[in-house]
């Protein structure tokens, strides 16, 4: 059996994992090479990031390697139970005190992990397990019902830590798995549209102040008419198309008053920076000089200034990318992309080509995670996306963020070389 998984290794994921590994490793060892006479000046650690992620890194490939050695019908047999043991691994989280005002991990002597980081892990191998069973049509509404409730609680859980960027994860993981097992286009719309009825209803309160009126939220309920109009026969899905997205236009300001104080600052930032260049919008502002200074190819490995100079927070973080970008210009930004590129279509691949309908879900459920933290922790850096402090897999510093990335990389692998059985 070993013999055969190795023949039929996927060298077209596991290649670009490891080469992102050491990209990741070499862009934080740049952040902690500076003067010494700078790192006091700006009381930087950042050689201790990098020799942490150097360990972390290692126990990311055995995570890997134990993943892949796994027999992958294991994974579906023990989703239920590894559901549940996260589910109270985030309660227990709840119940400890706050540390910097966030209630986010657990410490066991010298090692702390994120138990939301293992949550991913669970809510994909759940839904793959329920959605595979045949019975379990996703356009019957106990089955629909109780896929949201899988991932609400989690959801819910996390939102409370807060880490709004991580509790985001859970429905990016959803309507993939339920759109691959035939979650239908009526269905889609009324759940896609009111979160851009939420996102627009933002906008809008963001500029309402300075006496702008909300035309892209009315034209956007102007299309959700014609949507309803135009699928008039299914009278029940037409008039809670409409009903829905009224209601979350007139709640959300309301829910927007719930947050945190600074997750609504970070919000206002993304939708508009120049409001608050000298607080909230300092980031992205100086992720995008740090990005814009970089050009075509770069400053040069340990060279770049924003960092040097710690214009640029969270450099080791959230902002990692940016480093990257700063040093090694377009086309190192553009190499990384393309490496997770790789992986997340080879991934797309296999979901077709394997013969069990568990491993094709929780395929897509592992591309969805990937495509999900690419996304929106790039498209912070250069203001297209809030900044949620959502690593970027492989690159940003975080043990239990690398420990997640390398074991689904590691599942995919699995399933990759087990595609023949059923």
């Amino acid at each position: 059996m070993a013999e055969k998984n190795l023949r039929n290794m996927e060298w077209g994921i596991l290649i670009p994992g490891l080469i992102l590994i050491c990209i990741g490793l070499a862009n934080l060892y740049s952040v902690g090479h500076v003067p010494e006479e700078l790192r006091e000046t700006f009381q930087m650690g950042g050689r201790d990031y990098f020799h942490r992620q150097l360990i972390w890194s290692a126990a990311g490939l055995v995570a890997m390697i134990v993943a892949f050695a796994i027999p992958f019908r294991y994974y579906e047999g023990s989703a239920v139970v590894f559901y549940g043991v996260s589910l109270i691994s985030l309660v227990v989280v709840l119940l400890l005190e706050p540390l910097k005002g966030s209630s986010r991990w657990i410490s066991i002597g010298f090692f702390r992990f994120q138990p939301s980081e293992l949550m991913k892990i669970a809510v994909i191998f759940i839904l793959a397990r329920y959605l595979s069973e045949k019975k379990n049509d996703p356009n019957r509404f106990r089955v629909i019902s109780l896929a949201i409730l899988v991932v609400l609680v989690p959801f819910t859980l996390i939102l409370k830590q807060p880490d709004l960027g991580t509790a985001l994860v859970f429905p990016a993981l959803l309507f993939p798995v339920l759109y691959w097992r035939g979650l239908n286009e009526g269905v889609m719309i009324l759940f896609l549209t009111p979160a851009i009825s939420a996102f627009l209803t933002v906008y809008s309160e963001s500029t309402i102040s300075d006496g702008t009126y909300p035309f892209p939220l009315l034209v956007f309920f102007l299309m959700i008419l014609v949507v309803a109009y135009r699928r008039r026969r299914r009278l029940f899905q037409s008039l809670s198309l409409v009903a829905i997205n009224l209601g979350v236009m007139f709640i959300i300001p309301t829910l927007m008053d719930m947050l945190k104080p600074y997750q609504q600052r970070r919000i206002m930032a993304f939708l508009r920076p120049e409001s608050d260049i000298l607080g909230m919008g300092w980031q992205v502002y100086q992720s995008k000089v740090a990005i814009g200074s970089g050009g075509f190819t770069g400053k040069g490995f340990l060279q770049g200034t924003q960092k040097l100079f710690a214009f640029l927070p969270e450099r080791h973080s959230d902002f990692a990318f940016s480093v990257l970008a700063e040093e090694r210009g377009f086309v190192g930004g553009l190499v990384v992309l393309i490496l997770f590129s790789l992986i997340i279509a080879r991934g797309f691949y296999l979901a077709t080509k394997v013969k069990n309908r568990f491993a094709s879900m929780a395929i897509i459920g592992i591309c969805s995670y990937f495509t999900f933290h690419v996304i929106v922790n790039i498209g912070m850096t250069i203001g297209l996306a809030p900044v949620t402090g959502l690593p970027l897999p492989f690159l940003s510093y975080g043990g239990s963020s690398m420990l997640v990335s390398c074991f689904l990389l590691g599942v995919l692998l699995n399933f990759g070389s087990s595609f023949y059985e059923y």
